[in-house]
């Protein structure tokens, strides 16, 4: 069967990642752009209110990554990812799971760091509408610090690697034209 041949049947063959894992992927997305525009939003932010109002949502969003991360975990564990019709080399799946190893590593590793900063840092992480989480740790301003620099250096880790991710997926879109992107993106599903 000739490339281009394959690449059409392999479009119109999407394997379907199950609707659980799609929907928590794309939440994660989501949850990830928002938690690094409040960030970045506090920067700039002025006023000790406004900023520490973005801070809280910051921490509201990255406890919210958390629980999708280890929802994402359950919910592979459960029910298997579809295998999408891909001529790819060892060396590229060995990548592509590396790459999602560390995704979810980060994923699960940033929001627990970041309850430990802002419990070290004397604070405790509001939840709205459901009071404050237990400290994990008590005040240690020195190790807050520690704490601050390994948060922000993973978190850039964290979005090289999204971007990494984006474009590989991409790539297997537009140059091998293969579902890989497909088997994740219900919109582009039936299209050749």
């Amino acid at each position: 069967m000739p490339q281009n041949a394959f690449a059409t049947a392999s479009a119109q063959a999407a394997p379907r990642h199950p609707n659980a894992i799609v929907a928590a992927h794309w939440l994660t997305v989501v949850a990830i752009l928002f938690s690094f525009a409040l960030v970045l939003l506090r920067e700039v932010a002025e006023g000790d209110f406004l900023r520490a109002g973005l801070l809280n949502a910051h921490r509201v969003s990255g406890l919210l990554i958390g629980l999708l991360a280890v929802s994402r975990v359950l919910f592979r564990w459960r029910k298997p990812m579809a295998r999408p019709v891909a001529q790819t080399t060892r060396l590229q799946r060995w990548a592509a799971a590396s790459v999602h190893g560390l995704l979810y590593a980060l994923l699960l590793t940033l929001p627990v760091l970041g309850v430990l900063l802002t419990n070290a840092r004397g604070h405790l992480v509001e939840l709205p509408g459901l009071g404050s989480l237990p400290p994990l740790v008590g005040q240690d301003l020195d190790w807050a610090d520690d704490l601050e620099e390994w948060h922000g250096d993973l978190a850039w880790l964290l979005a090289g690697l999204v971007g990494l991710h984006a474009a590989a997926a991409l790539w297997h879109h537009f140059a091998r034209k293969n579902n890989v992107l497909r088997a994740m993106a219900p919109w582009l599903r039936g299209r050749n």
